[in-house]
């Protein structure tokens, strides 16, 4: 499955007519539009709307293991970038938090990659921007999503509609913008949702079962199970290999936080150092 979250329904528009999505009608609270295999929600506008809604869509049907979850839309943007061209978000910073984001982008594909600013209010001037682009969604996107898949498994796709300060944007622009980029978007998505399939197979049994028992011996936290996983899935994308080498690497039961972050610390080095 395919969850898209996408902010307005003029961003939304080439999405639908492109998959042919036709609107759930038993759906009370927000617009949904859906085919056997997508699931798109239109949020509203800012960052609380973004989380809500995709929390919303997200626990209606939960993700599986091989599911995605991707926010599409239009951004702002520095001087210096071209109106018109999509990016990849491999960070997101909350304007007003000051929190930074990182997703986690493993499959190869063709879109260059860029941060992305979250702001409360819509930005007209340049000097507040320290990253690259900037929105209204992409933070309370993120931290929704993540909480029920993980971070390999949630995309960003921002097509650049103004250079702040400086463009103006309208609503057939915005439909345009997406528009002229729905067969780069597809062809992501294609390619997203197959390597979410490798990656639900992705270990062999026993590797699974090693996975566990480090978990198990070093009593790990959900975050650092996380931490653990994603190691491992980093050093199979990189290499090709198995993980099994770590059955060697001497490790006990742990009694204290100490112990704990020292061994997961020798574990990742390990990854590292044979990649």
């Amino acid at each position: 499955m395919v969850y898209i979250s996408v902010s307005m329904y003029v961003e939304a528009k080439p999405i639908i007519d492109y998959y042919n999505l036709k609107k759930d009608v038993d759906e009370r609270f927000y617009q949904i539009f859906k085919s056997d295999n997508m699931r798109l929600i239109i949020t509203g506008v800012g960052k609380v709307n973004c989380a809500a809604a995709t929390s919303h869509l997200l626990a209606k049907i939960p993700p599986g293991d091989g599911d995605i979850v991707v926010n599409i839309g239009v951004c702002g943007a520095k001087d210096g970038f071209v109106v018109g061209t999509p990016y990849l978000i491999n960070k997101i910073k909350d304007a007003s938090t000051g929190r930074d984001y990182y997703t986690d982008v493993l499959l190869k594909h063709d879109f260059k990659e860029c941060s992305i600013e979250t702001f409360d209010k819509p930005l007209f001037n340049q000097d507040f921007l320290e990253e690259d682009l900037c929105d209204m969604e992409s933070s309370g996107f993120y931290v929704s999503a993540s909480k029920y898949v993980e971070q390999h498994r949630i995309f960003l796709i921002k097509v650049v509609s103004d250079r702040v300060g400086i463009d103006t944007v309208s609503k057939d622009d915005v439909l345009k913008f997406i528009q002229n980029n729905i067969e780069k978007i597809d062809a992501f998505i294609k390619n997203a949702e197959d390597f979410a399939k490798i990656d639900g197979s992705f270990f062999k049994k026993e590797e699974l079962v090693l996975i566990e028992k480090i978990c198990s011996l070093l009593k790990l936290t959900k975050s650092f199970r996380e931490i653990l996983y994603k190691s491992c899935l980093h050093y199979k994308v990189r290499t090709g290999k198995d993980i099994l080498f770590l059955e060697n690497i001497g490790l006990s039961d742990v009694n204290n936080k100490r112990e704990r972050k020292k061994h997961l610390d020798l574990i990742i080095l390990s990854l590292e150092k044979n990649a």
